[in-house]
């Protein structure tokens, strides 16, 4: 029998339980506890520490079975969310977070709005009335996922201030200077739409290769990571700081992206059974 290495939660049910924190992780125990009292938490799932660990112990290679598990995973929530990862009409949207057994604050990395792409935006814009939401949700992911995909997971080291994330502020800054404004919300629609085209040139022109166009290796970037920041600089010298062992690993936490009205929801239910999270 194959090894689990992915549990999901969502629709009232999950895998886990909050008594697996050093399988799942903090937030991946907790997100399970709170399926299993009912709390409509957005619904996802999480990879496993284990993954984590044979992912190191292999050369940065994942188990053979985890890809199969995720895609089961995603059919889960795409039928729980009544949306498609990557489709054009329904989007479904998800986030990608860090969640080792013990809190690490700011020192894993985290992905938002993953599943934006040329193909999706149309159908974003088309469900919300909200071009400007849309293209600022898609700038902040190709800012984001440049920063902590393409340049950290990726092992580039740049200059001091000139890390794509900084470039890509500067141009962000050019745009508001040229249009007279001080504020990004001063920003159009249509401001960010060649905000988002010039911040793809720009992530080319210094990474070496375009920002991915396809929901799916966003989604794997993402995963990828979020487990390669586990040994990042930051995260190395915390744990040293911390007296933490390295064997433990972290856990990933894939969830779908919600409306501020289900996250609004959400928070009340949290705070009528007296739970705190950071989700």
């Amino acid at each position: 029998m194959a090894k689990k290495y992915v549990y999901k939660f969502g629709g009232g049910k999950a895998d886990g339980t909050g008594e697996m924190k050093n399988l799942l992780g903090g937030k991946g125990a907790n997100l399970a506890e709170m399926c299993n009292l009912a709390i409509p938490v957005p619904p996802g799932f999480t990879l496993t520490t284990e993954v984590c660990t044979a992912y190191y112990d292999s050369g940065r290679k994942y188990p053979s079975e985890l890809e199969g598990q995720v895609k089961q995973a995603l059919a889960f929530v795409e039928k729980l969310m009544g949306r498609k990862f990557g489709d054009p009409k329904r989007p479904l949207l998800v986030s990608v977070r860090s969640g080792a057994r013990q809190s690490m604050p700011g020192m894993m990395e985290t992905v938002l709005n993953v599943g934006l792409t040329d193909s999706t935006l149309q159908g974003m814009i088309d469900e919300t009335g909200d071009p400007r939401f849309v293209y600022d949700s898609y700038r902040r992911l190709i800012m984001m996922y440049s920063d902590v995909v393409m340049e950290k997971a990726a092992g580039i080291e740049p200059a001091e201030g000139q890390g794509i994330r900084g470039q890509l502020e500067h141009l962000m800054e050019a745009r508001k200077h040229a249009r007279g404004v001080t504020l990004d919300t001063d920003l159009t629609a249509e401001d960010l739409k060649i905000l988002s085209e010039q911040f793809k040139a720009k992530v080319k022109e210094l990474l070496g290769k375009p920002f991915p166009d396809n929901a799916m290796e966003q989604l794997w970037g993402g995963i990828g990571a979020v487990f390669s920041s586990w040994m990042g600089k930051r995260a190395v010298e915390y744990r040293r700081i911390e007296k933490l062992p390295a064997h433990w690993g972290t856990a990933v936490n894939v969830q779908a992206m919600v409306s501020e009205t289900w996250a609004m929801t959400v928070q009340l239910a949290l705070r009528l059974h007296g739970i705190r999270t950071d989700w």
